[in-house]
């Protein structure tokens, strides 16, 4: 709620993201009994270390907008200077800003922005665009042992990705943060208490994965977190199936699903996921605390079923089951600020030789 609203405005609130992040942590606890989990105060902990506030229909973190169009409104996000440089080619103008941005899509449907972003690799969500009734689509594979310490291959990076193997590491798993020196994890230069509650109690590898070196690591993986479009894995010579077929749990995170060549960031998917409150962001970027929470226990489920599974999460569809489980709720009820959760010791340094 703290985060959701106009700067000027009351806190709003939408009871989905709470209610599923919730009943999947429950749920993880019940298949992992024992191990201390965190709570919802996931879904703001980014917030409360950066110092970020509500800000209506500009993101909490700066980066995406919430934009008018003829037919509705879409979210589109440039956090990376690269985004930038796309824009002129977007707006078919020498844009300058937002402002830019926002008189070109007023003029256009909320499908055309979003089409044309997409085929530039922007990411962009038509709000609600997205149905979802279940959080992840799952292909199942062959038999596999259970093993008393299972060991992770998290090639994942920025939140989502590396909150699954966080948790899976809570749970007694071994997880080995795998990064390529030529591209390193972004988050390494977003906030170091952020990047460490992330990322503590991981190992360290660095691999060139354009070498054979990761075919290797990951034949001895029980599971493999990814957050990569499969075209980009098969330019590496990764096939998630055959691994599957071998009995590798394959969590696979990626905006909109592996069938989508499409790029998403936690708030234009939380909003193609049908999450907005009054034409406003909901929470920071709450579509990425929701996957990783769900990544986690779809992995960890197929673990203790004893089956090799190919996991596909996607951030919009788990923001559209979020967004099915609550409602908008009255404004009145007294919201406090997020916390963060203790420091759990500092994340490994990236370990290339």
């Amino acid at each position: 709620m703290w985060l959701t609203g106009r700067p000027d405005g009351p806190p709003l609130v939408h009871t989905g993201p709470a209610i599923a992040l919730r009943g999947a942590l429950l749920a993880l606890s019940a298949l992992a009994p024992g191990p201390a989990l965190p709570g919802i105060g996931l879904l703001g902990e980014r917030a409360a270390l950066m110092g970020l506030s509500r800000q209506g229909k500009v993101s909490c973190g700066g980066g995406s907008r919430l934009l008018a169009t003829t037919t509705g409104a879409v979210a589109l996000t440039l956090a990376r200077p690269e985004d930038w440089s796309l824009v002129p080619a977007l707006v078919e103008s020498a844009a300058q800003g937002w402002d830019d941005v926002a008189a070109w899509a007023s003029g256009c449907t909320a499908e055309q922005v979003r089409d044309r972003a997409v085929l530039l690799g922007l990411p962009c969500g038509v709000v609600g665009e997205v149905r979802g009734q279940q959080p992840w689509l799952a292909s199942p594979g062959v038999d596999r042992p259970q093993v008393s310490r299972p060991r992770v291959v998290d090639l994942s990076s920025l939140w989502a990705g590396p909150l699954a193997g966080s948790l899976l590491a809570m749970l007694g798993c071994e997880v080995l943060k795998v990064e390529d020196p030529r591209r390193p994890d972004g988050a390494r230069r977003g906030h170091p208490a952020f990047f460490d509650l992330l990322n503590a109690g991981k190992r360290s590898i660095c691999v060139d994965l354009r070498t054979s070196e990761l075919p290797a690591l990951l034949e001895g993986a029980d599971v493999v977190i990814e957050a990569s479009r499969p075209r980009a894995l098969r330019q590496l010579g990764v096939d998630a199936e055959r691994y599957v077929e071998r009995g590798t749990v394959w969590l696979s995170i990626t905006g909109h699903g592996r069938d989508q060549d499409r790029v998403g960031f936690g708030d234009d998917t939380a909003v193609a996921g049908g999450l907005v409150v009054d034409g406003c962001f909901v929470g920071d970027a709450v579509a990425d605390p929701l996957t990783g929470v769900h990544g986690a226990l779809a992995a960890w489920a197929a673990l203790t079923e004893g089956r090799a599974s190919l996991l596909d999460v996607s951030l919009a569809g788990v923001a559209a089951v979020a967004a099915g489980l609550g409602e908008q709720a009255a404004t009145s009820v007294v919201a406090a600020p997020p916390h963060a959760r203790p420091s759990r010791g500092r994340a490994p340094e990236l370990a290339c030789s």
